[in-house]
Parts: C-alpha cells; sequence; structure tokens
C-alpha cells in the first residue's frame, strides 16, 4: 500500500509538470527485491493484486492525463508484449501504458528474435507505448548456464533499425532514454544509436 501511494505522489508531480508518464514495474514477490525471481511472481493471486494495484493507483489520480508506465522484467508477471497488453486489457484504463524495454523481455527464445519481439511489441502495443528504453542484449560465451547481460546499445544483438524505425512512426515523438549502462559505455552507445539512426532516415533531436 505504501508503494502504492508513492506512485500516486509520483504521478501528481508528473501531472503538474506535464510529464506524460510515471514508469514502474509491476514487481516481485520476493520481499527483498522488486525484480527477482519467486515462485508466486506468475500465480492468479498475484495477477490480481498488480491489476487491483493499477486500478486503485488510477482512481486515486482520477482526472489527471498522466499514465502509468508499465515496464516489463522477464522475472515478474509482466515479462513479454502479450502480458502488457491482458494487462490494459484487464484494468481497462487507457491511463495504464507501456514503459518500453524490449532488453528486459529477453531470453534464450527472443535473443536471436529482436525484430520479431520489436515488431510484436509495436503492433499489440502501439500508441500506448509512452516512452522506451535503449541499452542492449549480450550472452555471456563459454558458459554452462546463461548468463544474459544488460549492455550499451550496439554491444549486443537488439535490432536497433527495426527498434528506431517503428519509434519514428509513432504519433508523437517518443523519449528513447539509455538505462543500466555503465558511464564509460554511455557515449559509445550513444553513437551507435545515432549511426543507425542516420542509416535508417530517423531524425534524432
Amino acid at each position: 500500500k505504501d508503494e502504492l501511494a508513492v506512485l500516486a505522489k509520483c504521478i501528481e508531480a508528473a501531472e503538474k509538470i506535464g510529464c506524460p508518464m510515471v514508469g514502474t514495474c509491476t514487481g516481485s514477490c520476493d520481499p527483498n527485491s522488486y525484480i527477482n525471481v519467486h515462485p508466486e511472481n506468475w500465480s492468479e493471486k498475484t495477477w490480481k493484486l498488480t491489476v487491483d494495484g493499477v486500478k486503485q493507483v488510477l482512481r486515486d489520480t482520477a482526472g489527471m492525463k498522466a499514465a502509468i508506465g508499465i515496464e516489463a522484467q522477464i522475472t515478474t508477471n509482466i515479462g513479454r508484449p502479450k502480458d502488457h497488453k491482458r494487462l490494459m486489457d484487464d484494468v481497462g484504463d487507457p491511463r495504464c501504458a507501456v514503459n518500453l524495454d524490449p532488453v528486459n523481455m529477453m531470453a534464450l527464445d527472443t535473443y536471436y528474435h529482436s525484430t520479431e519481439l520489436l515488431t510484436e511489441c509495436f503492433d499489440l502495443l502501439g500508441e500506448q507505448i509512452l516512452g522506451a528504453h535503449a541499452k542492449d542484449s549480450y550472452i555471456v560465451p563459454d558458459e554452462q548456464t546463461v548468463i544474459l547481460r544488460e549492455v550499451a546499445a550496439g554491444r549486443g544483438v537488439m535490432d536497433y533499425e527495426t527498434y528506431l524505425v517503428r519509434l519514428s512512426r509513432m504519433k508523437w515523438p517518443r523519449t528513447l532514454l539509455p538505462e543500466h549502462v555503465p558511464a564509460d559505455q554511455l557515449i559509445e552507445g550513444a553513437a551507435y544509436i545515432r549511426k543507425v539512426a542516420a542509416k535508417v532516415g530517423v531524425k534524432i533531436v
């Protein structure tokens, strides 16, 4: 309940400055972490709590334009585009929106299929994508289990040509925000994104 109250206050602040979205994720059942894997993360009970919590915050901020932008976390119950869509449908309010992070949806089955993943995101979620994150996915080689790292754009497998083109076709400009990238990779990642944007004819302000 405390977290929901904080989220409502963040939305109130966003409303005052004309920010369209407050980004958040649905969280984990692990009491010590909001992103840890937990056996109850994918239960129907947890799904109901998620839907009820989003509805409560939207009720508490009724009349405002600022939305809740849910960010995917493969370790939680919002791990794929269809989960975003299910949540928006179950909440039934256009202010339940998406803070797009395709890297957070990466797993073995999507690692070499980022084009298909991005296409599904934009086809299914459309204008409800209010913001987006910029980073990349890299599987550490020569390991017997999967170690999937967040790295700067251009150091992994994310199809940035498709990503930038689809963002550019939206009705109004979206912010593409680098996150979870080591400081010494920020300039490199930004340069890569601008290089790809120039290649595909996408203007970055």
